[in-house]
């Protein structure tokens, strides 16, 4: 959660350039829906037949609400969660979830397993790495990503701010073969103001993420990009996603369609109304740059397997054959 920082700096902020290029290769869609929910970073899980949001709303931490397709929300009920919440579902079926909490005059990130189906409650919480604590009055730092890699470890992207000043936020990962303690991955994923990650594909060779900034483009608001990677270590210019509706922070969302995201936000009626309300809309690769995509991973050379034999294919290995 980044709004503390945003409100200071919107008093100092000029008209400055976008640290991103507008592009065509995604477009985003504000869906005309009015969902109800309050809060910012909103997570979301497609849960028996609706979205499930969990969001920081309030003292009380996380709070959880279930929207069908229509937009229509309704309350669910459960145990408390520290803010900032999202969680990872493991190939046997268990969950685990991450979240903020306080302590001792600090905020750390912690992990507990999940009690039930729709994870309402936890289990015991445990820190996920000392060097994911920070004191309380450290602003710009958090909102955890927890991603499930193809390998089967678990990578959490992590706001840091090294250095305070005008959009020194970068993005840091920690790394876990368990899922439950951490390790720091040495340099920095993005630079320049980027904040509030949510990697929404995790494929080999194919990643994408949907992000925010601090307010670092001439509109003086945040605003939403999307960034891919081949191997989610090295992430491209974030592209600003531009359009009637959108603007705000805390990104969340789930694939619906090949290239297609449904994705929940958080939204103010200003910069600094501090009124944030949860928006809906849909992120979409656009038809062209799928057809370029998948033109450029059919002209790629794969190395392939077949018994003793290791042989090189354009596109995919052949019948018989395995890639290495």
């Amino acid at each position: 959660m980044k709004r503390a920082l945003v409100v200071a700096l919107a008093l100092t902020i000029s008209t400055l350039p976008s640290p991103a290029q507008a592009s065509n290769n995604w477009v985003m869609t504000a869906e005309n829906v009015t969902l109800g929910i309050n809060g910012v970073s909103p997570h979301v899980e497609r849960f028996n037949g609706v979205d499930r949001v969990w969001r920081s709303d309030g003292p009380n931490g996380t709070t959880i609400s279930d929207c069908n397709d229509a937009g229509v929300c309704t309350s669910v009920s459960g145990s408390r969660i520290g803010p900032d919440f999202t969680l990872v579902t493991f190939p046997n079926g268990t969950k685990r979830a991450y979240f903020k909490d306080f302590e001792g005059g600090f905020q750390q990130v912690y992990s507990a397993p999940c009690t039930d189906a729709g994870c309402t409650s936890i289990g015991t919480k445990t820190p996920t790495s000392s060097e994911m604590r920070v004191p309380m009055n450290t602003k710009a730092w958090g909102v955890p990503d927890p991603v499930l890699l193809p390998d089967g470890r678990v990578r959490i992207y992590i706001v840091e701010t090294p250095q305070m000043g005008r959009c020194n936020e970068k993005i840091a990962t920690y790394i876990s073969t368990d899922g439950i303690t951490f390790t720091k991955e040495p340099g920095w994923r993005l630079e320049g103001g980027y904040v509030d990650t949510e990697v929404l594909k995790a494929k080999d060779g194919d990643w994408v993420m949907i992000l925010a900034d601090i307010a670092c483009t001439a509109s003086n608001r945040q605003e939403l990009f999307v960034s891919t990677s081949k191997d989610g270590l090295t992430w491209t210019t974030p592209q600003i996603l531009n359009g009637p509706g959108l603007g705000g922070l805390d990104p969340t969302g789930y694939e619906i369609a090949k290239d297609e995201y449904r994705i929940y936000f958080a939204q103010e009626t200003r910069q600094g109304a501090n009124d944030f309300t949860i928006k809906r809309g849909t992120l979409k690769l656009n038809a062209s740059a799928a057809t370029s995509v998948q033109s450029n991973k059919s002209k790629t050379k794969v190395t392939c397997v077949k018994g003793k034999k290791t042989k090189q294919f354009v596109g995919k290995c052949p019948k018989g054959y395995v890639k290495k």
